[in-house]
């Protein structure tokens, strides 16, 4: 498995302050806890996806969060460790981007401004809580979908299942 890890740029800067306000851009709360990162990509999805097997569930080492792996294509991550804020507000070393909202919830891509393999996609889902999906698709398969659509696909998928849950 690729070390894709999310990094944070060290300890968060704790001189800014966050907001834990309910984001009034959201349709609705969804609550992460108890939800299964494997199950979110409907088996009907892993063709388009390039899905080629069930992923493999872990633990995400710097959010703490479980996340579940599928080779060659990236990572469906539950962060109950802290809210989007920290990626829009905070000190991290990624390039943050609004995108179009997924399901009317706020989206927001994140990318390595040095280029790098990976791609964020993470979505507000609810207070101290989001989906991040990282696309690391094989840089010499020119059929991949490029890195960032992939990572808005993935969070595509997995929330027209969270939705729908």
């Amino acid at each position: 498995m690729p070390n894709d890890a999310v990094t944070t740029g060290g300890e968060p800067d704790n001189t800014k302050t966050t907001s834990t306000e309910s984001s009034s851009d959201r349709p609705r709360e969804i609550t992460l806890d108890d939800k299964d990162p494997c199950g979110l990509i409907p088996e009907a999805d892993w063709p388009k996806l390039d899905i080629k097997g069930r992923g493999e569930q872990s633990e995400e080492p710097t959010l703490k969060s479980p996340q579940c792996y599928y080779s060659d294509v990236g990572n469906v991550t539950l962060v109950m460790t802290e809210g989007i804020e920290a990626w829009t507000e905070g000190n991290r070393n990624l390039k943050v981007e609004d995108t179009k909202p997924i399901e009317g919830f706020p989206t927001i891509t994140m990318t390595n401004e040095a280029g790098g393999r990976a791609c964020f996609t993470a979505v507000d889902v609810a207070d101290g809580q989001y989906l991040l999906t990282t696309a690391t698709p094989n840089p010499n398969d020119p059929s991949k979908p490029e890195k960032c659509d992939l990572a808005y696909q993935l969070a595509e998928s997995a929330m027209k299942t969270l939705v729908a849950s």
